[in-house]
């Protein structure tokens, strides 16, 4: 990358622009205006370090910062990108191999028969190696660590991925990072254990747990911000089951002592899986000391709940502030979900698009308000399988792929009764619904398949309602 580049240099070449916007995860148009001051000759470095002190510093991006790059910055130089391989015909991997061995001051247009009137025809291979570069190893990091299931094979393959309809209101890769549910792959061996200990019990562990966890949600005590990865999740509910807790605050330690809270004697500690080091505004939280450092690249730290310390009284956050049903009711607006009733049973029509729901007055039971928003949610996370939302391949009746979609849409319907407030613990009717699917995979398969379908229940949850959170920290 070329560090000693001016601004003179930044403001004249169309190359160093995209680069420096993708090393540096800020737009074009952020760096031009922050720069526009400065004299031409003053070094990129210098302008980078004269951000320092201000309410918005800038610098190069490094591995474990790069959830900071702005969707904007990546869609623009993906788009650049895309275009170049339009007007060559070619994914960029395969247009850096055919430069490696032209002369630095080829223009691109003597290498490559070029369609269009592209103006990447005068541009020297001197300066698309560096740009292709830089922009290959944010393909290597969306791929490992923030995209599900999605390969990026070219440019144009990331661009059609970053204008799904899931990520127009996310500012930043971190935004993304936390719908995705991406880094599963990082936690194999964590993963494999867990199958190990499922094999060696009872097949009703899986209905053990979902009919006893509390499906709420979990908050650090000290910063309020939710812990939102699966795992976090899971071993924090798991650990409130054991332990009966009352409380979804956690915290350190240290986070506790500065709160002014001491542990009760003999307190027990939880772990929670933090991905990646993002740069945080509270430096010294990052930092303490009860944070390890695993082989994966992801940091766990050692936290304890409310419950386990003295003299405690705050209330436990709830991730809904309102009234369930009418938050439930404006986010059906807000989606323009097509809902249609008829005196049938609930589904939902892949050809016209739309939900059928069976009338309000067929359900019944003491519980009818309920289970009415725990079927419709059911087929609204169907709903998003659409390709214009999450674009899930839902398959024929009695197919793998279809016992899959079902367990997607009644993990999903159980995750969003939490998150809107609906109810805490999961129903018996739902456990009874994911063990009948469940039954058609058989040993690992069956553990493998519920990974799955909650990883993309997780996903679509995630489309339909996200709880607004603190992403200060």
């Amino acid at each position: 990358m070329g560090f000693m580049s001016n601004l003179t240099k930044f403001r004249e070449d169309k190359c160093l622009q995209l680069e420096y916007s993708l090393a540096t995860g800020r737009t074009i148009q952020n760096l031009m205006k922050r720069t526009r001051d400065l004299h031409g000759n003053t070094q990129f470095n210098s302008f980078l370090q004269s951000t320092t002190a201000s309410s918005s510093p800038i610098d190069w991006l490094e591995q474990d910062e790069f959830l900071e790059m702005r969707i904007s910055a990546l869609k623009y130089a993906t788009k650049e990108i895309a275009c170049l391989e339009s007007s060559i015909g070619m994914p960029y991997q395969d247009i850096l191999s055919k430069l490696k061995f032209k002369h630095s001051s080829t223009p691109m247009k003597s290498i490559f028969e070029m369609t269009g009137d592209s103006d990447w025809g005068e541009i020297k291979k001197s300066k698309v190696i560096p740009l292709l570069k830089e922009f290959d190893w944010w393909v290597g990091i969306l791929e490992r660590y923030v995209i599900f299931g999605y390969e990026i094979n070219s440019a144009q393959d990331l661009s059609e991925y970053l204008e799904k309809p899931l990520l127009k209101s996310f500012t930043t890769l971190d935004e993304v990072s936390l719908v995705e549910s991406a880094n599963w792959d990082l936690d194999e061996r964590v993963f494999d254990n867990i199958v190990k200990q499922l094999q060696e019990r009872d097949k009703e562990f899986v209905s053990e747990w979902l009919t006893g966890a509390r499906a709420f949600n979990h908050f650090n005590a000290y910063t309020n911000r939710e812990y939102s990865s699966l795992y976090s999740w899971l071993y924090l509910s798991l650990c409130s089951e054991a332990r009966k807790y009352q409380s979804n605050l956690w915290a350190t330690h240290k986070q506790w002592l500065r709160l002014g809270f001491e542990l009760k004697d003999g307190a027990q500690p939880a772990p929670v899986v933090h991905y990646f080091k993002v740069p945080q505004k509270n430096e010294e939280v990052l930092l303490d000391e009860n944070v390890i450092r695993s082989d994966f690249g992801k940091k766990v730290s050692i936290v304890y709940n409310a419950d386990e310390v003295i003299g405690f009284e705050g209330k436990s956050y709830s991730d809904v502030k309102v009234t369930e049903l009418l938050i439930i009711e404006q986010r059906l607006r807000d989606l323009d979900v097509s809902i249609f009733e008829s005196f049938g049973d609930a589904y939902y029509d892949q050809v016209s698009d739309c939900i059928v729901m069976p009338k309000k007055e067929s359900f019944k039971a003491k519980d009818a308000t309920q289970d009415y928003y725990a079927t419709l949610l059911h087929e609204l996370v169907h709903w998003t399988g659409h390709k214009s939302r999450c674009d899930r391949k839902i398959g024929a009746s009695q197919s793998s792929e279809y016992a899959l979609e079902e367990l997607v849409a009644e993990i999903g319907s159980s995750f969003l009764c939490s998150r809107f407030g609906l109810r805490r613990n999961v129903r018996m009717r739902s456990i009874d619904y994911i063990n009948s699917w469940l039954s058609q995979f058989d040993g690992k398969e069956s553990v493998a398949k519920l990974e799955t379908a909650a990883r993309l229940a997780n996903r679509a949850s995630n489309y339909i309602y996200i709880p607004k959170r603190d992403l200060s920290e």
